[in-house]
């Protein structure tokens, strides 16, 4: 395109049909075959640690640059929108910056049209596509400039990558101290998560009625609790701490000190802020920000204080939300938040959970997998048969379909989870469940034992599929905080119902290890489902234990007498034959 575009006879036609070729780009951009990753896109808990974040990390750039690279052709194709120019400043004027913003445009324009419903895309929406154009502009540069420019891109780019990182490199070890800025928290207690679970209880934004408000209060021990909960979740406090203060006239503080691997040091940051939402409306003011011993400069961060409240405003998941808040702000060292029925999107947290475009790859294997589930389950006799219906049909249906035996399992799981344990769970998959078929489920899971028990059938299926919407270490605390909540008044805490859930957790991590093991449970299962292979006796487990008793006798979650128990239920759960 280089040679027309250099006759201003030819302007108009070069213009034309480089206007023709986004057009039609943006209109490739809808098809399957651009759209982001499916099931096996990686979930928040998947680099929740060092090794996690390693294993997972090539899989995460590559996602991310093919998902930057669709929407390249749209800035190379801006550039000839453009007359070229001889001087490179009047070229990165004149041709670069509005190729960029007009390619820019063109690819939120793509993403709209995705999903309209959501409305226009935010900022965070557009990261990963302003990187692709702008690679798509520096390419059209040097195109125009001749084939040896083309060829020492790469090259340029590669030097700007390495210099980039040999930068933020130096600057990070610079900012690394012996020791970290925060003291271990003590660790939570288990009535304190009760304290926490009774105070939030009936403040379920979704459920509130039309016009009606509630109104929470969170003074700083119970942000401090809820900071040590979810850090328990996250990382040992010997590798990560973090800490909330809520200060006067809307001041918070965020401190954080995370180990670095190898080094022994640790990383130790601090943000501040005053931020209040007023009527739906967010207002950020005095941010402030220090790594170790580097702080950006006050005046920068104020200036730049209008514009990230914009950004927030403009995120198109804060949306539904924040017209919903009447007010947010601290005073006095507590949370106030008051706000309305907050009516999220069908899939909204499907799409926080696997990452833009892919809950909709996830939806359709899904809800196929549902309805051959309810189907099956129609047509099998009650109990533990029932049980293993539903794991024999979902499971030869998951090979039969093809394709990645990983992704299929874990979509077999959520579909599985979804029938046998809650349909609430539709929420985090994609909602692909109906009124009409979540009441089939509820009736036919009343009828559905493992060994005896309907009560286990929904702590394995819904432990499973924990492991695949998280990690080892946050399905398990799920479902021991399931137990400790019923040691208190209600059921009692129930290692039987421990060992359910660890057999749930494994019997996931088996499905989705790799290729070669989820193809062998496919195989397996598609054969018949036999219980005594996954799920082991729970003959001599305690249950309906007091909490009065938990703490004395068993020394509470982790002491001895527990410890012993928990030991035993690994060692069932290693010895039933379809772990090995």
């Amino acid at each position: 395109m280089a040679r027309p575009d250099s006759s201003s006879n030819a302007r108009p036609l070069v213009v034309l049909v480089a206007l023709a070729l986004i057009g039609a780009w943006v209109a490739l951009l809808q098809g399957v075959w651009l759209q982001p990753p499916g099931i096996g896109a990686t979930s928040l808990w998947d680099v929740r640690t060092a090794a996690a974040a390693g294993a997972s990390l090539p899989r995460t750039l590559a996602g991310l640059a093919l998902e930057a690279l669709r929407f390249a052709p749209l800035g190379l194709f801006a550039v000839y929108l453009f007359a070229d120019r001889p001087l490179k400043l009047l070229r990165l004027l004149l041709v670069a910056l509005p190729a960029f913003v007009l390619g820019l445009a063109f690819a939120a324009t793509a993403l709209w049209l995705r999903d309209r419903g959501a409305g226009l895309p935010g900022p965070s929406d557009l990261l990963l596509p302003a990187f692709g154009v702008w690679l798509g502009v520096l390419v059209a540069l040097a195109l125009r400039r001749g084939l040896l420019a083309l060829v020492f891109l790469p090259v340029k780019l590669a030097a700007a990558v390495v210099a980039a990182g040999l930068l933020g490199g130096a600057l990070l070890l610079a900012s690394l101290e012996r020791e970290p800025a925060l003291a271990e928290a003590p660790a939570i207690r288990t009535e304190e998560k009760r304290e926490l679970v009774a105070l939030l209880r009936g403040k379920d934004p979704r459920t509130i009625a039309p016009g009606d408000t509630r109104t929470v209060r969170l003074a700083q021990r119970d942000v401090d609790r809820i900071v040590a909960w979810g850090l328990l979740l996250v990382a040992p406090a010997e590798r990560v701490r973090g800490r909330v203060l809520l200060g006067p006239a809307d001041g918070t503080l965020l401190e954080g000190s995370a180990r670095v691997p190898s080094l022994g040091r640790w990383l130790n940051l601090a943000a501040s802020f005053r931020a209040r939402v007023e009527q739906g409306r967010f207002e950020l003011r005095e941010p402030r920000l220090r790594a170790g011993r580097f702080e950006l400069p006050h005046g920068l961060l104020d200036a730049a204080a209008p514009a990230l409240s914009a950004l927030v405003r403009a995120e198109r998941r804060l949306r539904p939300v924040l017209p919903q808040v009447r007010d947010l702000h601290v005073e006095g060292g507590t949370l106030v938040a008051t706000y309305g029925r907050i009516e999220a999107p069908a899939g909204l947290l499907a799409s926080l959970v696997w990452g833009e475009g892919a809950s909709e790859a996830l939806r359709e294997p899904v809800a196929e997998q549902v309805r051959g589930i309810l189907a099956a389950l129609e047509a099998a006799p009650a109990g533990d048969a029932r049980f293993a219906k539903a794991y024999e049909t979902t499971f030869a249906r998951a090979r039969a379909r093809g394709g990645s035996a990983v992704e299929e399992n874990r979509a077999a799981i959520l579909a599985l989870a979804l029938v046998l344990g809650s349909s609430r769970l539709g929420a985090v998959v994609g909602d692909v469940m109906d009124a009409a078929q979540a009441r089939r489920a509820h009736a036919l899971r009343a009828a559905t034992t493992l060994r005896g028990r309907d009560d286990w059938t929904r702590h394995f299926s819904i432990s499973s599929a924990l492991r695949i919407l998280s990690a080892v270490a946050p399905s398990n605390a799920a479902g021991l905080l399931k137990e400790e909540l019923d040691a208190d008044g209600g059921s009692g805490f129930s290692f039987g119902d421990l060992l359910a859930d660890r057999a749930g957790t494994s019997f996931a991590e088996r499905a989705t290890r790799d290729e070669a093991a989820a193809a062998a449970l496919q195989s397996r299962l598609a054969g018949g489902f036999v219980v005594g292979d996954f799920f082991p006796p729970a003959t001599g487990l305690p249950e309906g234990i007091p909490d009065a008793e938990l703490r004395a006798r068993y020394g509470g979650v982790g002491g001895p007498l527990y410890r012993r128990h928990a030991d035993d239920i690994e060692r069932r759960i290693a010895a039933c034959a379809g772990y090995h």
